[in-house]
């Protein structure tokens, strides 16, 4: 038979183990998590990263050209071009917050601070970006006004096309920052453990 002591000393080794195994677990489960919110993340910037890339494209060459060839006024072009920068500023900042959001070393708080940084940028940007760009496309029609009605057509169905690109981004946008969120959620709960 054993004695107290084997017994108290396999104990505590079994408490040991038990403890060691569910410091590893929590680990795990944190690193799995934050895997997952990477990736959204990812996504997400991936996103804003071709809308910075479109915008780029389209203030550095596409109406360039148009002035140059002057098929749009100076006046349009300056308008459109003022409207492209701020654009550019903004997805530059929003995906500067996103790019700390995948960093490993946030803690969770830091995590919470950003993705609510980044959903104040974003919906600054749904309040005042698109009445904006909306706007401004109003402007050019009325500064132009050479607009035939064969160029209307296409001009609605690129404008119809941005309005269910948005739609559709922002519904996904959304998910994925639900998701992040329920995420920063399950660390904080793990982290107070």
């Amino acid at each position: 038979m054993m004695d107290l002591e084997q017994m108290k000393s396999g104990w505590n080794t079994l408490s040991a183990q038990l403890e060691q195994q569910n410091t590893i677990t929590s680990r795990l489960v944190c690193e799995m998590i934050s895997s997952r919110n990477r990736t959204n993340y990812e996504q997400i910037a991936r996103a804003h990263q071709i809308s910075l890339a479109v915008i780029v494209l389209m203030a550095t060459l596409v109406l360039p050209y148009f002035a140059r060839t002057e098929l749009i006024q100076m006046s349009s072009f300056a308008l459109i071009e003022v409207v492209s920068f701020a654009g550019i500023a903004m997805v530059s900042y929003m995906l500067n917050t996103l790019a700390r959001l995948g960093h490993s070393d946030r803690t969770v708080s830091q995590l919470t601070e950003d993705v609510l940084t980044y959903k104040r940028l974003y919906s600054l940007n749904q309040r005042l970006g698109t009445p904006v760009a909306l706007a401004t496309i109003g402007v050019v029609y009325a500064i132009e006004q050479a607009f035939t009605a064969n160029a209307l057509i296409p001009l609605a169905l690129a404008l119809g096309m941005a309005v269910v690109i948005g739609i559709v981004q922002t519904r996904r946008q959304n998910r994925l920052l639900r998701e992040i969120e329920q995420g920063i959620a399950e660390l904080r709960e793990f982290a107070n453990k």
